[in-house]
């Protein structure tokens, strides 16, 4: 581990153990808020946290992330109820990060035994029978637990007044702010599993609503599984493993689990059912496509996946050398896709992907250049060679590294791979292999996810029932 994943761990696990007491329905809260968002905006501790110096102030010492899991794993074994999957609906969390077409649940379950949960109701929410909106759950008798909750923690908070993190009045209001959150979470999960008879929960991450669900279903006696909602990029965002089973994508996530402390049962590798989109035919042709983006026919198409404003030094770079040495369509897909991004502003020659869906682009392209994302993962499942903008994170776990010199930090030498692809069916060949190699590990089997998704919920319902 670096000093930056060091300090970051061991920061955490202080703040979890010096607010341990501060606990709610038997539930320590500090298990449950979500750290980052408390230092979100911090820019002075995330500055300490690449710093040697902070350890000297940390009671903790995490040099493998191994710690940060077990101590997570001890805690949720506190609650040991019978696992019950019996005779209940099937539910998933239905947030941003699940994304599960609408085809998978039409396909492998039933309409009367599925149930989604939302976080919120919009007024244009239609009613539905099998959509549960949680605000319908929220208790209005927390105010006099949230009012003694808080005193106690600026009780705490005064016990710490020099600590380097805990004296920052933004992190102290955004601590009670969270709590307060997380309570709500708590009742509302509570009171759904009491009213309704749920089998097993689905849901997309570790962490916010997510890590609620997990616990609160532990507590219940209800299995849980944890859809990995992107690649395992940065770590931040996937531990610890709070869920029964993570599905993950491929074998690369089994071992770097498995690495990180988690029981090999605790990992299963089923894909996502969004990337068997991969293997579906597109809503419109390529002379559609061709036609709706005004792109040149005679031309060969690059996508570029880019992320907001995000290294534009580099992508201005790297695109005024391509323009310079090949003769392409070049469209411009944003997260989030906003067509007015500076790049299409600044080369009337790129033109955004509009309205349309990844996977009626991805057919139609003939080489994508993306920032580290998932998307670029989904390109190499339709086929499409890949090449990586790449920007080292400090907690990177190294998930692209397989793809040698199609990644690179290195507009320039990037845009010379992108121009050798197009001009040497030897780099094209070359290319394909060491894509092929990568997803092996990445991404070994590429049947159907949805299918495999429903084996595993159909295998924890057999465990409860031994």
């Amino acid at each position: 581990m670096n000093i930056y994943r060091e300090n970051y761990w061991s920061l955490y696990l202080d703040f979890v153990e010096d607010f341990k007491e501060v606990i709610y329905r038997g539930y320590r809260l500090s298990h449950l808020v979500h750290f980052p968002s408390l230092i979100r905006n911090n820019s002075n501790i995330w500055d300490r946290i690449a710093r040697d110096s902070l350890q000297n102030e940390l009671h903790h010492h995490v040099t493998d992330q191994k710690q940060v899991q077990d101590f997570f794993t001890r805690y949720l074994a506190t609650w040991n109820s019978p696992q019950n999957a019996k005779n209940g609906h099937i539910a998933f969390l239905e947030d941003s990060l699940l994304r599960i077409p609408t085809r998978t649940f039409e396909k492998y379950f039933e309409k009367n035994k599925t149930i989604f949960i939302k976080t919120y109701k919009y007024p244009h929410d239609q009613a539905q029978q099998n959509i549960y909106y949680l605000q319908d759950y929220l208790s209005h008798s927390t105010a006099e637990s949230k009012a003694k909750i808080k005193k106690q923690i600026q009780t705490l908070l005064t016990q710490f007044s020099d600590h380097h993190l805990y004296k920052d009045h933004v992190f102290q209001h955004m601590l009670i702010k969270k709590i307060h959150f997380v309570i709500d979470q708590i009742e509302m999960m509570e009171q759904l599993l009491k009213k309704n008879n749920i089998s097993t929960v689905i849901m997309s991450s570790p962490n916010h609503f997510g890590r609620v669900m997990a616990f609160v279903a532990k507590k219940r006696g209800i299995p849980t599984i944890c859809m990995q909602h992107g690649i395992i990029g940065n770590e931040l965002g996937y531990l610890p493993k709070v869920a029964t089973i993570d599905a993950v994508y491929g074998q690369f996530e089994k071992d770097w689990y498995l690495q990180s402390g988690v029981p090999e049962d605790g990992v299963k590798i089923i894909g996502h059912p969004r990337f068997d989109q991969s293997n579906q035919k597109p809503a419109i042709t390529k002379a559609q496509f061709i036609k709706y983006l005004k792109l040149d026919k005679r031309k060969k198409t690059l996508l570029l996946i880019v992320r907001g404003k995000r290294n534009m030094n580099k992508w201005q770079i790297l695109l005024e050398h391509i323009e310079k040495t090949l003769n392409l369509n070049i469209i411009l897909r944003d997260f989030p896709n906003d067509e007015q991004h500076p790049l299409l502003l600044h080369y009337s020659s790129i033109k955004s992907t509009k309205n349309l869906s990844l996977y009626d682009i991805l057919p139609h392209v003939d080489a994508v250049v993306s920032y580290t994302s998932t998307v670029a993962l989904e390109a190499m499942l339709v086929g499409k060679p890949v090449f990586m903008l790449h920007t080292k994170l400090p907690s990177y776990t190294g998930y692209y590294n397989g793809l040698q010199s199609l990644v690179n930090n290195d507009p320039l030498k990037l845009a010379d791979a992108i121009q050798l692809y197009f001009k040497h069916a030897k780099w094209r060949k070359s290319v394909q292999k060491i894509q092929d190699k990568f997803l092996a590990y990445a991404y070994p089997d590429q049947s159907s996810s949805g299918q495999r998704l429903r084996n595993l919920v159909d295998e924890l319902a057999k465990g409860a029932k031994k």
